[in-house]
Order: structure tokens, then C-alpha cells, then sequence
């Protein structure tokens, strides 16, 4: 392995898949749960989240099982936030800091996942999810409240390769991509960015873990930091609460809690970070 010089290279674009990444729950099991339906869907959601079934297979079949109302997708956001991933804000602030833009991109509902987003600093422009459809005549109706889901919008998001496909719409010259997620949705995605990072704090999935060009197996979110800035860029984040999170992300990848699939790029990775003690 040669020792020269090592260059680490910032990120212009930073998309991050929201249930099993950013926050601890799936939301649409969460919302199974009202309905105690929660084993079922929770079964299906792993199938699809581990490659076993494609999206496409299971999405409106969950969805009519629960047929959630508005109000529950909006109280859905509360929930969100309550199971944040702990540093989740901190990371988010400090990526807006060093001029990174960054995108939400999830197959979760939309409503619930702008909510999030609002939360956490990011404009609904950057926000990517499944818009929903309700039924205008049932529940209240007399009284203005939208009844249950009665269907989704089309959307590439509601398919195994979804992400890929929207992904592919970003890439142009001068941009740099990194996408952070915990799925198979996500995996499938992987040539269409620069760099993808495995999320394994949540739910570890042997796939993912195996073939993620990084892979996060604590559950902490600090170490797409490093990922996402370079040193020179980071710089921007001196003597702010940002540095310590910084700090905090290295520190995973030394004590290897992050680590690269390929050594010699881990290696390198870490050469290029060796200023910051």
C-alpha cells in the first residue's frame, strides 16, 4: 500500500433515507400498530427491506391493511422525532454548515416525511417520499376531515429501484453524491452515487453490511460527517459544536465502528483525516 499523500474529496449532495436511518422506527409499522396489524406489516416490510420481496409487492398491500387517516400521518411526525437518531440534528447542522446540500429521500409517506424534514432544517424541495390520496367521503366529511388513504400518487419511490431512478436524475458534472441508508431500496442504488453508506445502527442486514462501500455498524450518524466534507472544508466547523461531532465520526472509523468494504481506502481515508487528532 503505497504512503503518500491521501486527499479526501467533499460531497456536494447528501441523501438520507428517513425510517431505519435518520429515526429507530419504520412509520408505516408504527401506524400498523393503531390497527394491530403490526406483525404483519412488520413482516412485510422486512422482506422488503432485506431483497426478499420487491417494494412494489408489499407497499399498497401495507397500506390497505392500516388505511391510516391524515391526522395519524401528522402525529406519525411526532413520532419521528421522539426516536431521532441521538446526533441526527447535530450531524444535519453541521452538513448545512460546511455547504452541503442535503436531501431526505424515502419511500415512507410524504406527509410524515416533510415533517421531519421541517424538523431537521430541510426545505420541502428536498424532500423526496410517496404522496398519498384520501377518501374525501369518508370519516367526518361533513365537518372537512379527509377520510382514511385511499391510494398513492405515482412515484418511482413506490418501487425496488425507485431510488436508483430518481438518484440518476441528479448526477451531472462538478456533482458529488452520497447516499446514506439501511435497505435494499437503497443498495440497489449504489451505482448511482459516488459513495453509499450502509446504516447499520438500527437494523443490521447482512446484504447491506457486505456491500456497502461504508458501512456504520453503531448507531450514531457522526461518522457521514468525515464522509461527507473534506479536511479543507471542514475547517468551516472549527471552534463551533460541530467540531466535536466531527471528531466523534473520525473516532468511529479508528476504533471501527465504521469502517470501509475495501482496507486500502480505509486506510487511506483515515491518512487523508490524520491532521485532526
Amino acid at each position: 500500500m503505497g504512503e503518500g499523500p491521501a486527499r479526501w474529496v467533499s460531497c456536494t449532495h447528501v441523501f438520507l433515507d428517513c425510517d431505519g436511518t435518520l429515526v429507530r422506527v419504520e412509520g408505516i409499522v408504527e401506524l400498523a400498530r393503531l390497527r394491530g396489524q403490526e406483525a404483519i406489516v412488520a413482516a412485510l416490510t422486512e422482506a422488503a427491506m432485506a431483497g426478499r420481496l420487491p417494494l412494489e409487492a408489499v407497499y399498497e398491500q401495507r397500506l390497505a391493511l392500516i388505511r391510516p387517516t391524515r391526522a395519524e400521518i401528522r402525529h406519525l411526525v411526532r413520532i419521528y422525532r421522539e426516536n431521532l437518531i441521538p446526533d441526527a440534528p447535530q450531524v444535519l447542522q453541521a452538513l448545512h454548515a460546511g455547504g452541503i446540500a442535503v436531501h431526505l429521500l424515502s419511500s415512507g409517506l410524504e406527509e410524515a416525511v416533510r415533517g421531519l424534514g421541517w424538523l431537521l432544517g430541510i426545505p420541502p424541495q428536498r424532500v423526496h417520499a410517496v404522496r398519498v390520496r384520501y377518501d374525501p367521503f369518508a370519516g367526518a366529511w361533513w365537518q372537512g376531515e379527509e377520510g382514511p388513504v385511499a391510494g398513492v400518487e405515482p412515484s418511482p419511490l413506490l418501487y425496488q429501484d425507485g431510488k436508483a431512478r430518481l438518484l440518476s436524475g441528479f448526477r451531472a458534472p462538478g456533482r458529488r453524491l452520497m447516499l446514506v441508508g439501511d435497505g435494499a431500496t437503497d443498495l440497489l442504488a449504489r451505482p448511482a452515487v459516488h459513495l453509499f453508506v450502509g446504516f447499520g445502527g438500527v437494523f443490521h442486514r447482512p446484504a447491506i453490511a457486505e456491500a456497502a462501500d461504508v458501512y456504520i455498524a453503531c448507531d450514531r450518524l457522526a461518522p457521514v460527517l468525515p464522509l461527507a466534507l473534506s479536511p479543507e472544508r471542514a475547517r468551516r466547523l472549527q471552534g463551533t459544536p460541530a467540531e466535536a461531532v466531527l471528531r466523534e465520526g473520525l473516532q468511529a472509523f479508528r476504533d471501527g465502528l465504521a469502517r470501509f468494504r475495501d482496507p486500502e481506502r480505509h486506510e487511506r481515508f483515515l491518512r487523508a483525516w490524520a491532521s485532526m487528532p
